[in-house]
């Protein structure tokens, strides 16, 4: 499983809506967490050209939860 850092914003805005994920923080006060090869290949494939891995998780989650709400 690859290990990912993500941002303190980014793990809560993950937690308000799922489980927070497990990981351990960091001494700059962001999280090193593990996901599953096939998700991390997702998320390469959705990151946009220099867009960090904390955001680009950010962006689909507000995508999700705004098109949740329009149905």
């Amino acid at each position: 499983m690859p290990d990912t850092e993500i941002t303190e914003e980014c793990r809560a805005l993950i937690a308000s809506v799922f489980e927070p994920p497990s990981g351990q923080r960091l001494p700059n006060g962001n999280w090193r967490t593990e996901i599953d090869a096939a998700t991390w290949q997702w998320l390469q494939r959705l990151r946009l050209q220099d867009e960090s891995m904390s955001d680009c998780i950010i962006r689909i989650v507000i995508i999700a939860l705004h098109k949740r709400g329009l149905q």
